[in-house]
């Protein structure tokens, strides 16, 4: 019997749509120099991705890595038999965590950016000796494409897996899906991500945020 099942918790959608935008973001104001704007949609990142690395601890089971982590055998076994599943299935995992680990290396190397511009020093640039800040600009400067490259891919399969097998990005939407005989995955109530994504928002603001903003 086909049912209605509540796959994604509020958390995880936000999550995943406001990343969507923050890393365009990124990508444009970095592309045309708006650094000021940069920076913060940085720190607007640094905060997500911490808050969700917290909700894949202690989140809903859709949304705990322990439930979603993969064998590379089960990855290229279900790459060669798809099927639908509730949650993330065993390949996208890897690109998850991928992108969960190059868009983190991007955040860190971006604090150590130097690019002659005052307005564009990363906050850790006067901390560090000046090996490491050029090594951090140039990870800074190139690592963000292979981030699209990836995410090209990323969006590729998704459509794919959505017109062959179930619709997923429906389902990152609205939190549901609908599978055959399916359990229902336990989920929890999502305040505590907001609720930790907020104290964070706060706290780097508070670091930089003031500044910056007066250079908008």
């Amino acid at each position: 019997m086909v049912q209605k099942i509540k796959v994604w918790d509020s958390a995880v959608r936000f999550f995943h749509w406001v990343m969507v935008l923050l890393v365009a973001g990124l990508w444009y104001s970095g592309s045309e120099g708006y650094i000021a704007l940069h920076q913060l949609f940085a720190y607007s990142l640094t905060s997500l991705i911490i808050a969700r690395v917290g909700w894949g601890i202690w989140g809903s089971e859709t949304a705990r890595f322990s439930k979603f982590a993969a064998t590379p055998r089960a990855a290229v076994s279900y790459l060669r038999h798809a099927k639908p599943v509730v949650g993330h299935n065993p390949a996208s995992s890897y690109m998850i965590f991928t992108l969960l680990g190059l868009l983190s290396l991007q955040i860190i190397s971006g604090l150590a950016t130097f690019d002659n511009s005052y307005m564009s020093d990363g906050p850790l640039v006067a901390m560090l000796p000046a090996s490491w800040v050029d090594l951090a600009s140039t990870v800074h400067k190139y690592n963000i494409d292979v981030i699209l490259i990836l995410t090209t891919i990323h969006v590729f399969f998704a459509l794919w897996h959505s017109w062959r097998h179930d619709n997923v990005i429906k389902a990152l939407f609205t939190g549901n899906t609908t599978n055959n005989n399916a359990r229902q995955p336990t989920m929890r109530s999502s305040w505590s991500f907001f609720v930790l994504l907020l104290t964070l928002l706060l706290l780097l603001y508070y670091w930089q945020g003031r500044v910056l903003v007066a250079l908008l």
